[in-house]
């Protein structure tokens, strides 16, 4: 653990239980628009214009708010009933089905023409497996001439910017403590959280691990599946990805 957790009012609780009500505050320097408009930038250039979404690690809902009024049809999932809750408190999201759901089976009965998997969600699954059965997942969801569109964090981005990330903030009703490491024989980003909220006694510790795997592997697990890989981009550029990217955007096409 990157903490001291003796003090007895430490309670450990399951990852984004209680990071949840203020995760927005904590992605308060992530551009949403920009990133929704990134997204609607890479379907104008392949000349795709989908009628309907799932953004299958919608979180909070904020990348949706983005595209609410530019996508006819918009769905969120995530895998926590918290981070779902803060979504549903959205007015823009109010007429959005968004519900729990697990990126390896869906529980969406129609087919959609857009699937994405942004903010590097698909590092949280901790196998090669796994990653393969999500993309396989994906692909049944999509309509025919579909598009997925899901990022990836790089090893150099979590040896860069979090080998040894720590930050304390205090705001009015809550205050936190965020401490990270990479473990570079695992390829393990684990992050600890302690969450403290005003008139509350106790302490909350959550963990967070993500499989920071090569970029190589990205490339073999979609060569294995039905789908067409179309671009592998730097950031959040048209720009082909390199051994220098921290984020990689992969764009494929059913």
């Amino acid at each position: 653990m990157l903490f001291n957790w003796l003090q007895k009012n430490i309670k450990h609780v399951p990852p984004y239980e209680k990071l949840a009500p203020i995760y927005d505050f904590l992605m308060r320097h992530v551009d949403y628009q920009m990133w929704a408009e990134h997204i609607l930038s890479i379907y104008k250039k392949l000349h795709f214009s989908p009628e309907s979404l799932l953004d299958t690690s919608c979180g909070t809902g904020s990348f949706l708010v983005n595209l609410s009024g530019k996508i006819t049809e918009l769905y969120g999932c995530d895998g926590s009933f918290p981070m779902i809750r803060q979504a549903r408190m959205k007015e823009k999201l109010n007429r959005i089905p968004l519900w729990v759901n697990d990126m390896r089976r869906f529980g969406l009965k129609k087919q959609v023409d857009a699937i994405v998997c942004l903010y590097d969600s698909i590092n949280y699954l901790k196998t090669s497996d796994e990653i393969l059965l999500a993309l396989e997942n994906f692909y049944e969801t999509v309509k025919e001439r579909g598009v997925l569109i899901f990022d990836i964090c790089t090893i150099q981005n979590s040896e860069l910017n979090f080998s040894n990330y720590y930050e304390v903030k205090k705001e009015n009703g809550f205050s936190y403590t965020r401490r990270s490491r990479f473990d570079r024989k695992k390829h393990i980003q684990i992050t600890e959280f302690q969450i403290k909220f005003k008139n509350d006694p106790r302490l909350y510790h959550e963990v967070h691990r993500q499989r920071i795997y090569p970029t190589e592997l990205f490339f073999d697990l979609i060569e294995k599946t039905n789908w067409t890989l179309k671009y592998a981009l730097d950031g959040f550029s048209f720009d082909a990805a390199h051994q220098n990217s921290n984020r990689i955007h992969f764009v494929l096409i059913k």
